[in-house]
This record gives structure tokens, sequence and C-alpha cells, in this order.
């Protein structure tokens, strides 16, 4: 017959004292009343698999947070020709960005941004310096297509508030995790680079696409 005084009494009360002392302070999971979707990609330059892009956003009431990681190496011949990496976490309150705090490395090349909103206007500081821009500042929020909207975007790589015009091109079909899946298509174009992005018709971000300096093609596969 198994004992039921195994574990004393007391440690048992101690036990679940914790746990709940724990799951009031949000630890071992996500805080209480938050919600977070995650958006995990593999990234291919055309037909080639260069590494993998990941978006964890966490929703609470207004307060929005994404942390945003991805790295790359390109190959020629087996040799590492190019390297990438960056993370990123972004505050939301709302629509608008509150907080940003990001570092890429650009095959060598060191960049950052860091700032916050306050008196009245988004400030943050750059490897270029400091800028400033007062109303709703914006990124380029892949993951919520009502965010994707305005006429300038936060590029969280280099710090530049750059101008962007975004359309919505229509209903499309395309392959998602190996079925076919109706779509909404959207382009966003600046005077660096055009983006496309496809949205499942509930909202989830599920491709993205873009063209390379070299005419290259950038895809984004969703895991």
């Amino acid at each position: 017959m198994m004992r039921r005084d195994v574990v004393p009494a007391t440690t048992r009360r101690s036990v679940i004292v914790l746990l709940g002392l724990l799951s009031l302070m949000g630890f071992g999971g996500v805080a209480m009343g938050a919600t977070t979707k995650t958006y995990d990609f593999t990234v291919l330059l055309d037909d080639d698999e260069i590494g993998h892009q990941r978006f964890d956003v966490t929703s609470e009431g207004e307060r929005t947070q994404i942390r945003v990681s991805a790295e790359f190496k390109v190959k020629f011949l087996l040799i590492t020709v190019y390297t990438y990496r960056h993370s990123n976490v972004e505050t939301w309150q709302g629509s608008c960005l509150s907080e940003i705090q990001a570092e890429t490395n650009d095959n060598g090349d060191a960049f950052f941004v860091k700032g916050s909103y306050r008196d009245g206007r988004l400030q943050w500081q750059t490897q270029a310096g400091e800028r400033a821009a007062e109303g709703c500042v914006k990124t380029f929020a892949y993951w919520n297509q009502d965010w994707l909207t305005g006429d300038r975007l936060l590029n969280s790589q280099t710090g530049e508030l750059q101008r962007a015009d975004i359309d919505i091109l229509g209903k499309e079909t395309i392959a998602v995790r190996g079925s076919p899946t109706p779509t909404t298509h959207r382009r966003i174009v600046t005077d660096q680079f055009t983006i496309d992005l496809w949205h499942g018709l509930d909202g989830e971000w599920v491709a993205l696409q873009s063209t390379t300096n070299k005419g290259k093609t950038l895809h984004y596969r969703l895991q």
C-alpha cells in the first residue's frame, strides 16, 4: 500500500503556497491577462535557406510588446560571404510606438536604435545621432495589418524615418504550411526597397517577400 505521508503535510502546504505566489508574480509563464502570438519564419534567398526570423507579440490591454530576433548566413561555394544578426524589443501603446531598443550587425556594420515617447514625441538615438518625431510613430509592423497605415515608418535597423506608400493589392490564395490559404496582399514601397506582405483572412501574418539590390528574392516562409 502506498504511504500517504511520503511528503510531509507542512512541505506540501509550503509548495502550494510557493506555486501560488509564483503564479501571482507571473513567474513560469506569460503575465496573467496577457496573450502571446509567435511568428517563426524560415528565410530563403531565392531557393536557398539562409536563416530564421522570429517575432513574439505579447498583448495586454492597450500595451503590446514585440520581441524580434533574426540570424542570416549566406554562403557561396561553402564559404560564408554574408552574415546578419538583429534583435529588437518594441513597446506599443495602442497603435503607436512608445519604446524601442534594437541592435543590428549587418555583415560587420553595427547599428543601434534606442528611444522612448516623452513630452509629446518619440525621441531616439542611433549611431548617427539623436532624432525625434511628433505624433504617432510606427515601425514596419508586419505582424499587425491594422497598424500598417500612414506615410512614414521607422526603420528599426537604421533609425531612419522613411516615407512609405502602403497599398492593398487584393485577395490572393497562396501556400501556407503546404495548404492553399486565402490572403490579403499588401505592398510597402519606400525609396530604398519594396516589401510584399500576405495576411490570412483572420489577420494572421503568413508571408513576406522582397527583392534585394542585387536582384535576388528574399522569402519568409511561416513555420
